[in-house]
């Protein structure tokens, strides 16, 4: 069985857990989870441990910068270069 691609990945835990259930929203890898009122600094915790969990990844709080957790696109890009660098 083939694993999902990252960004579905991301977009699945965020549907199941930060957004209302049964809405049909539109929203791209690019726009800013923050702005766009679907994650807050609160579900930033969660949602950073949910992807330590997923990926095998170690979070270090120097890493815990908006240019790395603002969007799904940035966070895809994140753990990619993480796991080439550290991998499972």
């Amino acid at each position: 069985m083939m694993r999902p691609d990252i960004e579905t990945t991301l977009w699945h835990y965020l549907r199941e857990n930060c957004l209302p259930r049964n809405i049909e929203i539109e929203y791209g890898n690019d726009d800013n989870l923050f702005d766009r009122g679907i994650i807050d600094s609160a579900g930033l915790l969660a949602f950073v441990s949910y992807v330590e969990q997923e990926f095998g990844l170690v979070i270090p709080d120097e890493d815990l910068l908006p240019e790395n957790f603002s969007s799904i696109a940035s966070i895809s890009d994140y753990i990619r270069h993480r796991t080439q660098i550290l991998p499972r």
